[in-house]
């Protein structure tokens, strides 16, 4: 019931930026001293700042949204894609999977075969740890305040050795021009595996096409496949094609 309720709660904030208890008990139809314990949960979680009688979203404050938040995000539309990324992937190859919750998804997903799972990922290793057919390579150094992502000069040394058959990467958003991240967390990692992989595939849900971040991480040439979901416009999809890229549709 608390994962109910967390979705409920993650959504309203989401929408109007700020909860109030007693709007929450009338909603979910829970005591007050259930909500204010579903609140300090999700806080613990790095879900929502609490604040007197209720709690706030994240970038109400302007912070970077933690791993757990961005977990419940699209969550729909990423396992859609994680499952049409599985299914793109052969027996044996070496696969790149980078810090985002799309690729996390993925993990979870893969099942069988054997592969050499090269990852810069906290999400990743505790999900691939001890599963048969799976080698695991981390990707090391400090983990990031995300609470999932190992970054710094550990990191990037380790990525510039290693090679992969197949890298697959997330971003803060993608349009005709190319594909961005929100900051400097992961992004010197996935520039680097994206240019040494033999076959690169983008990761990202349709709310993600027309946003940008601050950080270039590559363009439409350097990517093999763009894997999406079925929200993405058809216009979008061959502006894409023409600047490089193949694209699949998650259904």
């Amino acid at each position: 019931m608390y994962e109910t309720r967390k979705r409920t709660i993650f959504d309203l904030l989401r929408s109007q930026g700020t909860v109030q208890v007693a709007e929450l008990t009338r909603l979910l139809e829970v005591s007050d001293m259930t909500v204010r314990r579903d609140l300090r949960s999700m806080a613990a979680e790095g879900l929502l700042r609490p604040v007197h009688g209720g709690a706030v979203a994240l970038s109400s404050f302007g912070e970077e949204k933690s791993f757990a938040a961005r977990q419940v995000e699209e969550q729909g539309r990423k396992t859609a894609i994680a499952r049409e990324a599985v299914a793109i992937l052969q027996d044996g190859e070496s696969l790149y999977l980078d810090g985002s919750t799309t690729c996390a998804e993925l993990a979870r997903l893969l099942k069988g075969g054997n592969h050499v799972v090269i990852t810069d990922s906290l999400s990743v290793l505790t999900e691939l740890n001890g599963r048969p057919g799976i080698e695991l390579v981390l990707l090391g150094g400090s983990l990031d305040r995300d609470g999932n992502t190992f970054d710094g000069l550990l990191a990037v040394e380790s990525a510039r050795r290693i090679q992969a058959d197949c890298c697959f990467f997330s971003a803060r958003g993608f349009s005709p021009e190319g594909v961005s991240n929100a900051g400097m967390t992961g992004s010197q990692v996935k520039q680097i595996m994206i240019q040494s992989s033999r076959r690169c595939f983008l990761l990202a849900d349709s709310t993600k096409y027309g946003r940008s971040g601050v950080i270039r991480l590559c363009g439409w040439p350097e990517v093999d496949v763009l894997v999406t979901d079925s929200g993405l416009p058809e216009t979008a999809r061959e502006l894409i094609r023409q600047a490089g890229a193949q694209v699949r549709v998650a259904v």
